[in-house]
């Protein structure tokens, strides 16, 4: 059987959490966690997703119109999804050896997320990546945060990569920042994809 092929290839049984765990590592969106009703895809960075229906016809359907105001106002005009891996941890990809004090405490979510001095949002959803050694986590940054920090150019700053990326990045937990480095363009385990592209079924 698959299962029992597996199981001599040294696979073995894994809990809820590997699922948490693996998507992650590529980014993979969380119903009720990473997304809701209360995002577009343009804020989750899925709009590609609907982006070439958008494009190719003007067919109504159940949302189109939220989408199409969405899409004109700006992708990023009220909050935008980032990632951020904690920088802690540099043991070997899939070391067992539990982590030791210095290791930084599990997330849970609702931690703050910090660019330089100024908070801008709010973990979403968090995971232990194995094959990173580093904690992963996304959340919503805000527009708003930025207009209430007085940050110069506010409206345009979530859509502005190199502005984004110049930042020293943070995230706020039990009254520690604990330095992180943002993703936000491409996943932080097997960006380009070639992982999955080699995988035979």
């Amino acid at each position: 059987t698959v299962l029992g092929a597996l199981r001599a290839a040294g696979a073995t049984d894994a809990g809820y959490r590997a699922m948490d765990s693996l998507s992650a590592d590529k980014g993979y969106r969380h119903w009720h966690a990473d997304l809701s009703n209360a995002e577009t895809p343009f804020e989750a960075a899925i709009g590609f997703t609907i982006a070439r229906r958008l494009g190719k016809t003007t067919e109504p359907f159940l949302g189109r119109e939220a989408l199409d105001a969405a899409a004109a106002q700006g992708p990023y005009a009220r909050k935008r999804l980032v990632c951020l891996c904690l920088d802690a941890d540099d043991r070997p990809p899939y070391d067992p050896t539990p982590p030791g004090p210095e290791a930084p405490p599990p997330l849970h979510g609702a931690e703050t997320l910090w660019r330089d001095d100024v908070c801008l949002g709010f973990v979403r959803s968090a995971a232990f990546s194995h094959a990173l050694r580093r904690t992963v986590a996304y959340g919503y940054v805000h527009a708003a945060a930025l207009e209430a920090a007085a940050v110069p150019d506010a409206g345009d700053r979530l859509g502005d990569d190199a502005w984004l990326e110049a930042g020293t990045w943070s995230i706020g937990d039990k009254g520690h920042r604990l330095p992180a480095t943002l993703f936000l363009t491409a996943s932080p385990f097997d960006p380009t994809n070639e992982k999955v592209k080699t995988v035979a079924f």
